[in-house]
C-alpha cells in the first residue's frame, strides 16, 4: 500500500513541485508555515487538483485529510470523533459509530471529553479528539496537518506512537514543525519554498516518552 506522485501545483505567486512515494507507516513532512506542506496534503487528498503530473494510489480505497474543521460551539465531543466515523458527512452513522468513537476517544485519553461541549475544551483537549476523529475514520490514507499542535508534556510523542500503531498497515502523512518529534517518523521529508526534499527512513525509534 502507497502513494506515488509527482506534481506541480501554482497557487497565485506560490509554485509547488513534488515527487515521492509515501509508504505504509508514518510519514513526517517539515518545514516552515507557508512552504507548501499543507497544500501537498490537499493534493493528495483530492482537495486540489494538479496543474500537471499524477497522484497513483496503490492498494489504497479511502483518504482522509484532517487539518482544522469548524462544528457549531454547542457541539458535544462525541460530534467531533463521529465526524470522523461519517468520513465527514459522507456517510450516515449509528449505534457501532458510536461505540467506534468511545473506541478511538478512549485510546486518546479522551473518553470524558465526550459529554463536553467543545466551546469548553482546551486546544489541547479539542486536538486529541480531532486526532480520534482521524483514527475513528480507518481510512487507509490519512492526511493530518499539523496534529501535534496544541499538544504539550508527553502527549506529542504518546500521539505518535498511538499513530504508528494504526499505520502498520496503512499509510499515515503528517506535516510538522515540531523537529523534537523527527525520532518518531518512520520516514521524513523536508518542504522548503514548495519543494519536497526526501529525509530519510528511520526503522526503530522509541518515542512514547517523548
Amino acid at each position: 500500500m502507497f502513494v506515488e506522485f509527482d506534481v506541480y501545483k501554482t497557487l497565485g505567486s506560490f509554485q509547488l513541485r513534488a515527487k515521492g512515494v509515501f509508504k505504509e507507516g508514518v510519514t513526517c513532512v517539515v518545514g516552515p508555515n507557508g512552504s507548501g506542506k499543507t497544500t501537498l496534503l490537499k493534493l493528495l487528498a483530492a482537495i486540489y487538483k494538479p496543474d500537471s503530473g499524477y497522484i497513483n494510489y496503490v492498494g489504497i480505497s479511502s483518504k482522509v485529510y484532517i487539518g482544522d474543521f469548524y462544528l457549531p460551539p454547542e457541539s458535544r465531543g462525541l460530534d467531533i470523533v463521529l465526524a470522523g466515523r461519517s468520513r465527514f458527512g459522507k456517510r450516515p452513522v449509528g449505534k457501532a459509530d458510536v461505540e467506534m468513537a468511545v473506541k478511538y476517544a478512549s485510546l486518546l485519553g479522551a473518553s470524558d471529553l465526550l459529554a463536553r461541549r467543545i466551546s469548553s475544551l482546551s486546544g489541547g483537549e479539542r486536538q486529541r479528539l480531532v486526532i480520534a476523529a482521524a483514527l475513528s475514520s480507518e481510512a487507509d490514507l490519512l492526511l493530518l496537518d499539523e496534529p501535534l499542535s496544541n499538544l504539550h508534556g508527553n502527549w506529542r510523542g504518546r500521539v505518535m506512537e498511538i499513530l504508528r500503531k494504526y499505520a502498520e498497515k496503512k499509510v499515515v502523512v503528517i506535516t510538522t514543525h515540531h523537529g523534537d518529534v523527527l525520532k518518531c517518523c518512520q520516514e521524513a521529508f523536508r518542504m522548503e519554498n514548495g519543494v519536497l526534499k526526501q529525509g530519510g527512513w528511520v526503522e526503530e525509534a522509541d518515542c512514547g516518552t517523548q
